[in-house]
């Protein structure tokens, strides 16, 4: 974060680092975040960051937690997330204080996407699988066209959601020039359209698709937004992969729909309980690939969020409006 701001130094801007949850384990760490989606800042104790507070104009942060506590006593000007949301931020409190609030919308969006991908290839073409057995010291060719995937330009893919990470989805899959779908009611039909991929309903999509990924956040209305209803609907011979959010899937929903042969499969990164636990149904799957919430670890990702924040602050400073501020 400091290597990303400390340019702004020749602008007179001095910084001073704080650190929040620093001595905990990265499993620690991510399970605190994770949680304040839902439970939002005001669930946690800001005290040590107001603390350190006193002359502070702006207050950038990635996930650590700004309540309408903290904002409200302290004399802060602008908060900024090096991150795409701004779940850990109370918004609310900031603009009733006339805090201007900023973010880094797009920091992962190629982590994210390229994985997405991936996700998807490798559990197609049964990498996993395929390795797991040449590693156990078998030699496995098939040659039943019946047991073989099929090329990824003879398939429908959906793509639930689309924005930053849907849409770099949809740019990576058109090399491969499959027929593709996109559910997203808040982009109009002709944006959708402008990108490549044809706009559908959820029903359609999931009817019509060999293979259906979702990018969507997490919310009230989306949580288990793919249920039981959802995989009936779904290609028998279909796959999900879900590189967003673990409570977009009914779980118990998707070991039925795999478990009785409703989809062909699953590639998942995300749970709706991370770490997920030892024994859990998942791990006794057939065709089902598993990965720890790592799609958004890249290098570029980690230090995207910052470069972009401390761009935006070199507007700020210039007295313009940053592109990303948060109403």
């Amino acid at each position: 974060m400091y290597e990303a701001l400390e340019a702004l130094e020749s602008r007179g801007v001095s910084f001073e680092r704080m650190d929040w949850m620093d001595d905990s384990s990265p499993t620690e760490f991510r399970n605190v975040t994770m949680d304040m989606e839902s439970l939002g800042p005001g669930s946690y104790d800001t005290d040590t960051i107001a603390a350190n507070l006193d002359g502070v104009d702006a207050l950038v942060v990635h996930k650590a937690p700004v309540s309408r506590e903290l904002i409200t006593g302290a004399d802060l000007s602008l908060v900024a997330a090096a991150r795409g949301g701004t779940e850990n931020i109370d918004v609310e409190a900031a603009v009733d204080n006339g805090v201007t609030v900023l973010r880094a919308p797009g920091r992962n969006r190629d982590a994210v996407a390229d994985y997405a991908v991936s996700m998807l290839l490798s559990r197609l073409r049964e990498i996993p699988f395929n390795h797991a057995e040449l590693s156990d010291g078998e030699w496995n060719q098939v040659f039943d066209p019946d047991q073989l995937p099929p090329d990824v330009r003879t398939m429908t893919v959906g793509i639930v959601g689309f924005g930053h990470i849907g849409r770099g989805v949809a740019r990576r899959l058109a090399g491969f020039d499959p027929e593709l779908l996109v559910y997203d009611p808040f982009v109009d039909d002709e944006d959708i359209r402008d990108v490549g991929p044809e706009p559908a309903d959820l029903d359609t999509l999931l009817a019509d698709s060999d293979a259906v990924t979702l990018h969507v956040r997490l919310s009230e209305d989306t949580k288990n937004m793919i249920g039981h209803e959802e995989f009936e609907r779904m290609n028998d011979n279909g796959y999900l992969v879900n590189t967003a959010r673990g409570g977009l899937i009914d779980t118990d929903a998707l070991v039925a729909a795999v478990s009785e042969g409703a989809i062909a499969g699953a590639a998942l990164d995300v749970f709706d309980e991370e770490p997920i636990p030892a024994g859990h149904p998942l791990f006794d799957l057939d065709g089902v690939v598993l990965t720890p919430h790592v799609a958004g670890s890249t290098r570029d990702a980690v230090l995207g969020g910052p470069r972009i924040i401390a761009s935006q602050l070199e507007t700020y400073l210039d007295g313009e409006t940053p592109a990303h501020v948060v109403d």
